[in-house]
């Protein structure tokens, strides 16, 4: 003949049984401690607004950059930029020019500034408009691989697959189209 449990003691013992394998489980390593990798891209190190940033080049100013917004990548050594404007200092004629651009991307591992959207380039040569621009700071070169409008001196080329410096002069150019008034040797120094 087996004696029936009473319900309390039964009830007991599942709870005390629950607990033990509760803290079982509680004592392994949480989630929470494990090391994750580095994000490739997604979230970046460092956001900024209303930003001024001065790039120094052995002792003087190479160029100064305005910006509404900053996203910069340490581990990349990537910035992007939104809403630019960059004064750069030419090291040849010592003249300025302005760069402006909806967004740009200052890759400080190839020494780049690439210019994405409305993008201008003034300097006293002239203005250049496209949508894309990239400028190779090792080599001083600037390419607008697409359509392209040039105004100087009051006269517009178009043209594709422009490749000049900071001061916009001398320029070459693919596929040009002219508009305003030129004589042969001005057109000639183009």
């Amino acid at each position: 003949m087996s004696k029936r449990c009473s319900p309390i003691l039964t009830l007991s013992v599942k709870l005390i049984l629950l607990s033990t394998l509760l803290a079982l489980c509680a004592c392994g390593k949480s989630n929470l401690d494990m090391k994750t990798e580095t994000m490739k891209r997604g979230i970046p190190d460092e956001t900024s607004s209303n930003v001024t940033l001065t790039e120094y080049e052995q002792n003087r100013i190479a160029y100064i950059l305005n910006a509404e917004r900053i996203e910069r990548y340490y581990d990349r050594r990537i910035l992007n930029a939104y809403k630019v404007e960059i004064e750069a200092l030419d090291k040849k004629t010592g003249g300025t020019s302005v760069l402006k651009a909806d967004s740009t991307i200052v890759d400080e591992a190839r020494n780049m500034i690439l210019a994405y959207g409305n993008v201008q380039l003034m300097s006293a040569e002239g203005s250049i408009f496209t949508n894309r621009m990239i400028w190779d700071r090792n080599s001083d070169v600037i390419v607008a691989p697409d359509t392209v409008m040039l105004v100087r001196a009051g006269n517009i080329l178009r043209g594709k697959n422009l490749r000049t410096n900071l001061s916009i002069y001398p320029t070459e150019m693919d596929s040009i189209s002219a508009e305003g008034l030129f004589e042969e040797k001005e057109f000639l120094n183009w």
